[in-house]
This record gives C-alpha cells, structure tokens and sequence, in this order.
C-alpha cells in the first residue's frame, strides 16, 4: 500500500513537472497583456539596467533552447494527461498563498478570504492540492499579481528587469516578490526543511517554464525579441493598473 501512495506522489510530481515546463500556469500573463491595449496614464520607465538585462535575456534564452524545450518535448511524450492535470492542480494550490498576499495588498479581502478557502479546502479533501476541490463548492480562484496590486496602491513599478530563471520583472516588484518568497520559505522551514526546499524548487521551475513565452512573441527576421518581451511585459502591468 505505502509503495502505491509513493508510486502516486512521484506520478504527481512528474505532472507538475511537466505542467510548469509546458508554460501552463503563465499562459495567464499573455492574455491579460492582450487585453491592456487601451489607453492608460501609465508610462514605462527608461530601461537604465539594459546591458545587464539584455546579458541575463540571453542566458535565459539559453537555458529555454538547451534545458526547458527539451525537458518539455521529452516528457510530453510518455505523461498521461491525468498526471498533467494534477501537476496543474498541485500548482495551482502551492501558489494560492501568494494570492492570499497580493490580493490584501490590493484590497481585495474577499477575494483574500477566497484563497485562503480555497488552500485550505484542496489541501485537506484535495489530498493536498491533488484535486481542485474548492472550485465545486464555489471558491473560484481568484488570482492578483504583485505588479497590479503594486500599482492599486499606487507604489510606481520601478525600472525593467531581467532576472536569472525568472524573467521580465521591475525593480520593485521584483523586490517585493522576493520579501514575500523569503518570509514564506521561512514559515515553511519552520514546519519543516524538506517542506520549504519542495516549496523553493516548485517556485524556481514555474518561473524557468514562464521563460518558454518568450518564444510565444510574434516576431520576424528583422525583430528584437528583448525589445519585443519587454514591451510585451510592460502591456500587461499596464492592463493591471487600469
């Protein structure tokens, strides 16, 4: 029995692996970022950090090109969508405290008090976040990101950023995601390591899978793809802050 319930877990774990590396859980960004094409008083700041961010765009390209698309490809090949659909779930209800966070920062305690209902319900019936438990009884997720909660608190975004295995950021947000990364590693040290480095590691490898988008963009011969990204990400923290 116990060798089942391992079996199970490592079938999960593949899933979300394969979940994250398919861009799944960013897929998000993009769309919102099409829908901010309207007109809006927020204007992005000069690129001063551009040397050092196009050096760390290239090596994120890198790691795309030699690490990410083949771990993608490979996997997709022998996953079961079953699997991939818990990865997704288990995702899903890891990053529901980050959404507890923003959403308060945003002011918007209901949708707070949503996903704190909603971790706690798939983390306890949901054979912790296996199944999407919540949404049935009516907690639908309700996700806020850090730039557009930053920016319903009229907190400026700061200059663009490139950061290592994460992606286009700003420099605030970046900041602020980076406090809320380490206190929430922290609290979950205090419970247990193994629990936290499983934490540190979901996190790193959905961020490497939002570096797939970069590929997404639109592009010819003749486009600069950082240029391209850059005001692909400024598009959706501006639809943020309509």
């Amino acid at each position: 029995m116990g060798s089942k319930v391992i079996a199970a877990v490592k079938a999960a774990l593949v899933g979300f692996v394969l979940a994250v590396l398919a861009g799944s859980p960013g897929a998000g960004a993009q769309t919102k970022a099409a829908a901010g094409d309207g007109p809006t008083a927020l204007e992005a700041p000069r690129d001063v950090l551009e040397p050092l961010n196009r050096a760390i765009f290239d090596f994120n390209a890198l790691v795309v090109d030699w690490v990410v698309d083949p771990l993608a490809s490979g996997l997709g090949t022998v996953t079961p969508p079953l699997v991939q659909r818990l990865g997704v779930n288990l995702y899903e209800n890891i990053s529901e405290p980050e959404f507890v966070f923003t959403n308060l920062l945003a002011g918007h305690p209901q949708d707070a008090a949503v996903s704190v209902g909603r971790f706690a319900v798939n983390s306890t019936v949901g054979l912790g976040g296996l199944f999407d438990a919540a949404t049935p009884l009516g907690l639908v997720r309700r996700s806020t990101e850090v730039s557009e909660a930053m920016c319903k608190v009229g907190i400026p975004p700061g200059p663009y950023l490139v950061l290592p295995l994460i992606g286009p950021t700003n420099v605030f947000s970046g900041g602020l995601l980076g406090a809320a990364l380490a206190a929430e590693w922290y609290a979950l040290s205090l419970v247990s390591a193994a629990l936290a480095a499983g934490d540190a590691i979901f996190d790193v490898s959905v961020s490497v899978a939002s570096l797939r988008h970069v590929r997404d963009i639109p592009q010819d011969e003749k486009s600069d793809v950082y240029t391209l990204q850059q005001q692909q990400f400024w598009d959706y923290v501006k639809a943020g802050c309509v």
